[in-house]
């Protein structure tokens, strides 16, 4: 079968290579649910804006588009619809504060929510890429390197977020061995935290409850506590709570201590 000179040049800039790709996007945060609506866009908006807020120029990806979105008011006005190679794909462009948005307008088409150079306006370079991961890991870890799984394959330290409650233990459970075969294949790395929404702590029933793979990564956990307003009101274009970023900051340190993010150099949005 030929291919189209239109479908060629999408697939090219498509595959630009994972060390091109890093150092345009930085350092990458995949951001997962261990099953749906647990959370991933609180986890994403804040870390984008404790990044933003530590001087670190941001991208924050949001593959689910427009109708299924938890970042759908994320910024106060929507940016410019930008054509990308590939014929039919979109990413609108808009701001939080500092952090540049890119929110893919046509979900269906598996390239649209890969990693690319799409995502990036411009020779525009961040430091760090948040990833708002579309549905569950579940789904996604039945092969990484398709669509929004091909995230993983860029990452440093992808986070899983999960509910502090029994089911929420055993679906996140089941991603770690569902995506266990592909870290053994060194396509992905293995989980950076799992991200724990809604509580400050593991609950004592919940945590007697923990399988394997999630009890080995038990005492690493990162708890973000309960807003009421966040979860009446989604995630708006103000800046996430103080006591949610405040949770994820170890997180910061550990990056940086690694050496995954450099000093910052925030690039101030253009006016």
């Amino acid at each position: 079968m030929s291919t189209s000179p239109s479908s060629a040049a999408a697939d090219s800039h498509q595959s630009a290579s994972a060390d091109s790709l890093r150092a345009r996007l930085g350092l990458v945060i995949p951001v997962l649910g261990a099953s749906g609506g647990v959370g991933v866009s609180v986890v994403a908006a804040a870390l984008s804006d404790a990044l933003q807020l530590a001087g670190y120029s941001v991208l924050l990806a949001d593959t689910a588009g427009p109708v299924r979105s938890g970042l759908g008011r994320a910024a106060r006005a929507d940016g410019p619809v930008v054509r990308v190679p590939d014929p039919v794909a979109r990413v609108r462009f808009s701001w939080r504060a500092q952090a540049l948005v890119g929110r893919v307008e046509d979900p269906g088409r598996t390239r649209s929510v890969a990693p690319s150079l799409w995502w990036l306006p411009g020779d525009r370079r961040v430091q760090a890429t948040v990833v708002d991961v579309a549905g569950d890991a579940w789904e996604l870890a039945s092969d990484v390197r398709l669509g929004a799984g091909r995230w993983l394959g860029l990452a440093a330290c992808p986070l899983l977020v999960l509910r502090p409650t029994v089911p929420g233990l055993v679906q996140a459970e089941q991603v770690l061995a569902r995506l266990e075969p592909w870290v053994l294949r060194r396509l992905i790395p293995s989980i950076g935290h799992l991200v724990v929404v809604g509580a400050r702590r593991w609950p004592a029933r919940v945590a007697a409850t923990a399988g394997t793979r999630v009890s080995a990564m038990r005492e690493s956990a990162v708890f973000l506590p309960h807003d009421r307003e966040i979860a009446t009101g989604g995630i708006t274009a103000d800046v996430t709570p103080d006591k949610i970023r405040t949770a994820l900051s170890p997180l910061l340190r550990q990056w940086r201590a690694t050496g995954w993010l450099p000093p910052p150099q925030a690039h101030r949005r253009p006016s």
